[in-house]
């Protein structure tokens, strides 16, 4: 989150779980020594409390689609044992940063415990798993509430211990996507192989805190990833003539006032890849060129599939090869931004708070999971999974874990 809604946050609540994942002060080092002290505090004055009882449970969430419709997607969250990427049941399809990986590992180490859910998909053709699910909603939900996002949240406990034993044997034997929360779960594995040995299955640390969805759901929405670039020397007409040797190049507007509802949709019917590239001097639609192949042209290791994503062929032909830059460079220095809400991409172009904004359309699932599958990744951030589950509301705490 951004500084503004972290402040916004801790500025609510006292007990806001902003407390125990991030740096509370600015500049604050080592904060994750504040956060074990914290949680522990909590804990100890009620303000935490144990679950008197082992089960799963229900998340469902209720949101508008930007269409209007409302829709619901419901989630899992268990405990999963880490498994190592080669052994297939866990499967990432972005990169991370080992920095944030660091940062992470380290407030594990101090508080053990995981604050959130790594957000799960996985495949349930026969329909095997809303059946064993749909129970829980006889009862009235745990917890209902609302976020200033406009989700509505409800949560139910699943503690029939048949329903959690078949849950378990079906999920045991599925694959898993990892959708959000990949530097959290690699930091999980890390810190499970710190201390775990080959008999110690029932060391809570051998196992991280998932929300698991399955891909079917209806209400599995996957949004695009605008890039935002905050420091360049752009040099409009020079970039236009760079970019006409792999895009047809169309100019839609000169002036960013003139941008009347979302340009999104125009890209959805394209074949080859395209996406807007918007500044102050005016906004323009890029769309491959026949004739160009990015599989040949992006010197990447990887399928072919992977080369043609929409947002590989931006990484490579258009910040590396026509602007000389960096994006995962650019990306760690915190000089490429992202956002999946284009208004906020039109935003900061227009307040000067990013140089050039680049909107794309959204990764498809089919492709996430080729990808994925395929032992790949693609690009960091390059999808978003909306919306997030919140943070703070299911601690998976080692201390009490297994109980």
């Amino acid at each position: 989150i951004d500084e503004e809604k972290k402040s916004r946050l801790l500025a609510r609540s006292p007990y806001n779980v902003v407390r125990l994942e991030l740096p509370v002060e600015e500049g604050e080092e080592e904060f994750w020594k504040r956060s074990a002290s914290v949680f522990r505090a909590w804990k100890r004055s009620g303000v935490l409390v144990s679950d008197e009882e082992r089960c799963l449970y229900v998340h469902r969430q209720s949101f508008r689609q930007p269409s209007g419709e409302m829709i619901t997607r419901t989630g899992i969250i268990a405990a999963l044992r880490c498994t190592d990427f080669q052994d297939g049941m866990v499967m990432p399809h972005e990169r991370t940063f080992p920095r944030t990986r660091s940062e992470r590992l380290k407030l594990l180490r101090a508080c053990r415990a995981n604050f959130s859910q790594v957000f799960m998909v996985f495949r349930d053709r026969d329909q095997e798993v809303p059946p064993l699910v749909e129970g829980a909603f006889a009862e009235p939900p745990l917890l209902e509430f609302g976020d200033e996002e406009g989700v509505e949240h409800q949560l139910w406990r699943l503690h029939e211990r048949e329903t959690q034993e078949n849950l378990a044997r079906i999920l045991a034997g599925k694959r898993f996507i990892i959708a959000d929360g990949h530097h959290r779960y690699e930091t999980a594995l890390t810190f499970s192989r710190e201390g775990a040995k080959e008999e110690d299955v029932g060391w809570p640390g051998r196992y991280v805190s998932v929300a698991m969805v399955r891909a079917e759901d209806p209400g599995l929405v996957i949004l695009p990833v605008h890039r935002l670039v905050r420091e360049v020397s752009l040099h409009l007409e020079e970039t236009v003539r760079k970019l006409e040797g792999f895009f047809d190049v169309r100019l839609v507007f000169e002036d960013p006032a003139e941008r009347r509802g979302p340009l999104g949709p125009a890209l959805e019917a394209r074949e080859r890849a395209a996406f807007f590239m918007m500044t102050r001097r005016g906004t323009y639609l890029l769309t491959l060129r026949d004739g160009v192949m990015p599989e040949k042209e992006i010197a990447i290791r990887g399928s072919a599939r992977l080369r043609t994503l929409d947002v590989s062929v931006l990484h490579h032909l258009v910040l590396r090869r026509c602007l000389g830059l960096d994006p995962d460079v650019m990306a760690e220095a915190g000089d490429l931004c992202f956002t999946p809400w284009e208004s906020e991409a039109a935003d900061a172009v227009a307040g000067g708070r990013a140089e050039v904004a680049f909107l794309l359309r959204p990764a498809g699932m089919d492709d996430i999971w080729s990808i994925a599958e395929g032992g790949e990744r693609m690009p960091h951030k390059s999808s978003y999974f909306h919306p997030k589950f919140p943070s703070g509301l299911i601690i998976y705490d080692h201390e009490t874990a297994f109980s």
